[in-house]
Order: C-alpha cells, then structure tokens, then sequence
C-alpha cells in the first residue's frame, strides 16, 4: 500500500494524525514515510498492525523569472544598440572618397526635401491662421522625414547620424578613432557639397517664387539667435534625429521604418530646432537671394558652427555613451558586469 501511495505522488493523512510541517507559501507538499509506529487496531490475527507515519515535507521550488515582452517585428533595445555599433563598424571600414560620395547623395536628398518642406508650409495658410500648431506639424511631417528614409533604405552618409554610430562602433571595439574622425570629415564635406548641389538645382528651377517666403524667414531666424540658445537647440534636434534613426534600426519592416522616421524627424521640424545639414540649404539659400541682415559670416558662427557642435554632443554623448552604458561595453566597465 505504501510502494502505491508513493506511486500518485501524496500520501493520505492516517486519521487523526497532524503534520507534522506546515505548508509553507509558495511550496509543494511531498509526502513520506517515517518509521512505523503501531496502531491500537489488531491486523486480523491477533497481532498489532503496523502503519507507517505520515509526515509532510515542505519544498521550496526556485522562482522563475519572466522574460520581457518580444515586440513582433521589432529588436529588443539591447540588440538595437549593437546594431548600431555593428552598422559604424560598417561605416568605419568604408574608403574615405566613397564616404564624400554617398554624403554628397545625402546632402542632395536634404536639398530636394527641403523643396517639398517650402512648398506645403506657406501653401497652408488657412489652416495656419485657425490651427498654427497643426499647420506646424504638417509642415514638418511632409518633408524632412522623408530624408532620413532615403538615406536609411537607398543608402546616404549624414553626418548627424553618424556622430552615433560612429562613437558606439568605438565603444565597442569595433572602429578606431582615426577611423571615427576620417568618417565624420567625409560625411560633414560630402553633406555641405550635396546641400551646394540642392542649392543651385532651387535656385534654377523656376520655382524660386513659391519659396520666398519660406526662405526669408527660415534664414533669418537661423541667425537671429544666441550662440548658447543656438547650441542647446541643436543638441535637442539631434537627439530626436539619431532617436529616429535607433528606431529605425530596430524596426525590421518598410512601414516600421518609416514610422520611425516620422516620429523623430518631424518632432524637431516642428519645434523650430537646429540641424548643422538641413542649416546648409536654408540659410545659403537666404543668403544668395539677398535676404536682410543674412550674411556669411552670421551663417558660419551664429549658426554652423554652434550647431555642429551641437549636433555631436546629442549623437555621441547623450545616445552613444548613455546606450554604451545601458547595454555595451562602457556598462561592463563601470558596474562590473
């Protein structure tokens, strides 16, 4: 009867009997067999019967710890911070002359975009006298966004992505600073040679008159500001580029992509915030059609240079370094993991 019992798996309580453990939280009752005690009852012939005790063993079973929640079609953030770092070694290794040539295509991309970003803006104005805000945000959604797109899915260089790629390639061991620098000069002067190139294809079209307005206040109001306010905008603008482009890595689907896209690109359009490489087609722009009190010298040290600066601190300190901490190297530096 006990090689049975044993077999279900729990014995039955002889009557009257108290366990000897109580059951404690969270654990599993397993049963066993002390040593025989006899019973008051008689077996049949006279002799005592011998049962054996019932005692009840507490077993703590180990706690199993869920597994975060798997988005379909998108990367977990530790696995899009090594993509990142995986897609600067990319960047890092490439010939410098091939650099300058796809940041010329990215630059020329942000030229043509512009276009569409001056052409639906001050064609809006209807809506931009009963809703600014909304007349905003559907400037800034319908331009810029598209950008980032074209140069994620077709392939481009921007530098102002690549201020976060690069710094993460380096974290990890996979790029050098030399190759850091090479990449970052290449794009930069590949970007200002394609942002010449919209230039002069906006200056020659025939649609110069649907762009005035656009342009003289765009201009103007990029050299207007702060050297400090200039800065801190241009550190904000960046992070929502390079936040664009993290989700655009981690998104593994066309319509993911450009959600990504969207999201943080029209963010800082809509603000009002300073990108160094969308800078080199407005205020040029302003500057060649004799907009007032828009001049060289106030494009390169009111506004380029402080937004260039701008622009790296956001990529390589506040994405680079912050996700290099979370989930790279730098994190298993400083808390030893």
């Amino acid at each position: 009867m006990l090689a049975t019992a044993l077999k279900g798996g729990v014995l039955p309580l002889r009557a009257g009997a108290r366990p000897i453990a109580r059951r404690a939280a969270g654990a599993r009752i397993v049963a066993t067999a002390a040593p025989l005690q006899h019973a008051a009852a008689s077996n049949g012939n006279g002799a005592a019967a011998q049962q054996p005790a019932v005692q009840q063993v507490a077993v703590t079973e180990p706690v199993t710890v869920a597994a975060p929640v798997q988005i379909m079609g998108v990367l977990p953030p530790a696995a899009v911070y090594q993509a990142a770092a995986t897609a600067g070694a990319a960047k890092a290794a490439m010939p410098f002359t091939k650099t300058v040539m796809l940041g010329v295509v990215a630059g020329a991309y942000v030229g043509l975009c512009a276009a569409l970003l001056m052409t639906v803006g001050p064609n809006c104005p209807g809506i931009a006298a009963q809703n600014p805000g909304l007349a905003k945000y559907i400037t800034a959604a319908i331009g810029f966004p598209f950008v980032l797109l074209l140069i994620l899915v077709c392939g481009a260089e921007l530098f102002t992505g690549n201020t976060a790629l690069l710094p993460a390639a380096v974290y990890e061991g996979k790029a050098t600073v030399r190759q850091l620098l090479k990449n970052w000069v290449g794009s930069y002067l590949g970007n200002a040679l394609g942002c010449a190139l919209g230039v002069f294809l906006l200056l020659n079209c025939g649609l110069m008159p649907q762009f005035t307005n656009a342009i003289n206040a765009i201009s103007l109001a990029k050299v207007s500001y702060p050297f400090k306010e200039t800065f801190i905008k241009a550190v904000m603008a960046n992070w929502f580029v390079v936040l664009a482009v993290w989700q655009s890595l981690a998104a593994q689907t066309m319509g993911g992509k450009f959600i990504a896209c969207l999201s943080g690109i029209s963010a800082f359009v809509a603000i009002g915030l300073e990108h160094c490489i969308a800078n080199m087609v407005f205020v040029p722009l302003g500057v060649l059609t004799g907009v007032p009190g828009v001049t060289w010298e106030k494009f390169i040290f009111n506004n380029l240079i402080p937004v260039t600066l701008g622009n790296i601190v956001a990529g390589s300190l506040c994405m680079a370094t912050v996700y290099s901490l979370a989930y790279g190297s730098l994190g298993k530096k400083v808390w030893k993991q």
